[in-house]
């Protein structure tokens, strides 16, 4: 009887991970709460947490709403719809902006989008049908020989993590600056939201089991 009860409750998590829903319009200034870890070539490192840098309703195709960090000696900013577009000028829209000033050579930036219950939708067009919407998949302006890693896989295409790096093992040690799409969406119902569920149903088996006894 016990062993079905919290099979019953491993069933509730699972489903309520599986369930969540997402938002799949995201712009900078949205992401609130990221953080950016830039890895310079002697291997130390700089984190910082993503902030709103705008929010501007009278820019067309959302470009007005952006947000981003400023690190020492790099940058890394989006605005607009991460989903990333090209406007009827010929304008990239959605575009995400690392550029640095060379004082320190740099290896590598790594998003942590997860801890802001943000993903990166990494397929394009809806890919597998599980709530998140159209995708789009990393492309860059082609600058630099970039290599895009994504870990922490939330569910089929969708992952928390994106790291950025030179496919060679090259550091960026000139200033410069590139820019890339990547689409990302909002997980509208967080999976701590669906653990203390859990945690509640473990709770209420053992209120049960002090009552029978």
């Amino acid at each position: 009887m016990k062993k079905s009860a919290l099979f019953g409750a491993v069933a509730l998590l699972l489903s309520g991970q599986a369930s969540a829903d997402y938002i799949d319009t995201v712009t900078g200034a949205d992401m609130a709460g990221m953080e950016v870890t830039v890895t310079f070539a002697d291997l130390s490192s700089e984190t910082l947490v993503w902030n709103t840098l705008t929010s501007d309703p009278s820019v067309p195709y959302m470009e007005g709403y952006s947000g981003g960090v400023f690190g020492s000696g790099w940058s890394l900013t989006q605005q607009g719809d991460t989903i990333s577009n090209v406007s009827p000028s010929g304008d990239v829209l959605g575009a995400w902006t690392f550029s640095f000033d060379g004082s320190m050579s740099i290896a590598s930036v790594y998003i942590d989008a997860y801890v802001a219950d943000i993903v990166f939708d990494t397929e394009a067009g809806d890919a597998s049908g599980n709530g998140s919407g159209a995708g789009r998949e990393f492309v860059d302006d082609g600058s630099y020989d970039l290599t895009a890693m994504f870990d922490m896989n939330i569910e089929d295409e969708l992952f928390g993590t994106l790291m950025v790096s030179e496919a060679s093992g090259a550091v960026w040690d000139t200033a410069g600056s590139f820019d890339f799409a990547i689409d990302t969406d909002m997980v509208a119902v967080p999976a701590p939201a669906t653990i203390g569920i859990f945690a509640a149903t473990l709770g209420f088996m053992g209120f049960n089991r002090r009552k029978k006894a």
